[in-house]
């Protein structure tokens, strides 16, 4: 052994000997499905770069062989330069991107297939003028036209379902089968039903003026979903795309081409996602489809139930709760109790709040019997006793010099 690779030999063992159990349980189970549940300061970061690290010291498996997905450019960069600490340059080799990167490389590296060559990103700009384009040519019978003074009263209204379909790669057609689906059941609910007695009505007769009201609504809906073919075709006609677009792109090529699919599936060995719970549904779709080439594939995932902060892009909580579900005969379940960020007093009023919570894993899936309560375990936040203190400011200006 060299120098150079002693030396990170030995801060790879430096690394190890301070996880703590929980830590060293994730880190050594490198076969098969695994969940760790993480709560805030619980040292996620360590486990993932030393999960990889691992993976290279013990395994036939080369650097290349291993995905990390992340969130943020900012997650990248700190797990890289945590893995440059522990293995030296060989980090640069490990394959770490965010989903968008990721789908970004593939669509790089086989642009005979995607040709999609002279494409640039769409300018929130170029967005306005080519949805107001596509209201503006709407006759004036059309549901989004119709009764509205202003041809683009429904702007913000489509550009947030058109990206809400891309993020959880909806098509149109299982949007409108969704809204057909969720009329037809509007009469059997409660609320659609008079539920006593009066001059004009028995108990049980539909609300009709509520129902039409509401398939009204589900009209509009369904005639913007209409559009999104429009959409889709203004953008390629501009010579643009959509930021989720390159997603899309690669889970409809994932679908229709199983060479290329397989070409992934058989580079990648060791999957590790960090911050599962945001994944929205084309994410999700996107780590299923690398993954589904084993019955039990080496799939590390990171997440926390009660940290999720994308919901307004699509995310969802179910993802954990399915990922477990899945592969719950296979599945091993880690979870980090250790807080090494804050004090006990803050964990616990912390913890006060988030028990009411009823989207929690452990409150959706019974079987999974783990307690949450996170404990201090930096000894410098062990030792102290302040506790949270509420201050309430009139106005954001009066709350921001609060906080200088």
């Amino acid at each position: 052994m060299t120098p150079n690779a002693r030396q990170y030999h030995a801060a790879f063992a430096q690394e190890l000997a301070r996880l703590n159990p929980a830590q060293r349980e994730a880190v050594e189970q490198l076969e098969g499905p695994v969940l760790v549940i993480a709560g805030p300061g619980t040292g996620k970061t360590h486990i993932l770069a030393s999960r990889i690290g691992r993976i290279l010291l013990e395994t036939d498996a080369q650097a290349q062989n291993i995905l990390c997905l992340t969130f943020t450019e900012a997650g990248v960069h700190a797990m890289r330069q945590r893995l440059l600490q522990l293995i030296g340059p060989e980090a640069h080799r490990v394959h770490i991107f965010t989903f968008h990167a990721f789908c970004n490389s593939v669509i790089q590296e086989n642009l005979a297939y995607f040709g999609r060559y002279n494409l640039e990103p769409l300018t929130e700009l170029e967005q306005v003028e080519v949805l107001r384009s596509i209201l503006e040519g709407l006759p004036l019978t059309h549901p989004l036209r119709r009764g509205k003074v202003q041809a683009h009263f429904y702007e913000g209204h489509l550009r947030q379902l058109f990206q809400w379909m891309k993020a959880e790669a909806w098509t149109v057609e299982r949007v409108l089968e969704a809204i057909e689906v969720y009329l037809a059941g509007l009469p059997d609910r409660p609320e659609y039903r008079y539920q006593r007695p009066s001059r004009k009505h028995k108990k049980g007769d539909l609300k009709e003026s509520q129902y039409e009201q509401e398939r009204q609504r589900m009209e509009v809906l369904a005639s913007a979903v209409r559009l999104f073919p429009d959409y889709e075709a203004a953008l390629l006609q501009r010579g643009r795309y959509d930021y989720a677009d390159m997603i899309r792109w690669v889970l409809g090529a994932f679908r229709d081409n199983q060479l290329l699919l397989r070409s992934y599936q058989e580079q990648y060995l060791y999957f590790l996602v960090d911050e599962y719970q945001d994944t929205n549904g084309a994410q999700n779709e996107l780590i299923r489809q690398l993954a589904a080439y084993w019955e039990s594939p080496n799939l590390f995932i990171v997440g926390d139930d009660d940290q999720s902060i994308f919901e307004f892009q699509g995310a969802r909580l179910k993802n954990l709760v399915d990922y477990y579900l899945d592969f719950k005969d296979h599945i091993k379940v880690v979870l980090l109790q250790d807080n090494y960020r804050s004090n006990q007093a803050i964990l616990d009023a912390a913890q006060a709040l988030i028990q009411y919570n009823e989207q929690r894993i452990t409150k959706q899936l019974k079987r999974l019997a783990v307690d949450k309560k996170l404990r201090a375990a930096h000894p410098d936040r062990q030792q102290s006793t302040r506790r949270p203190c509420l201050r309430i400011y009139a106005n954001p200006f009066q709350e921001a010099l609060g906080i200088l």
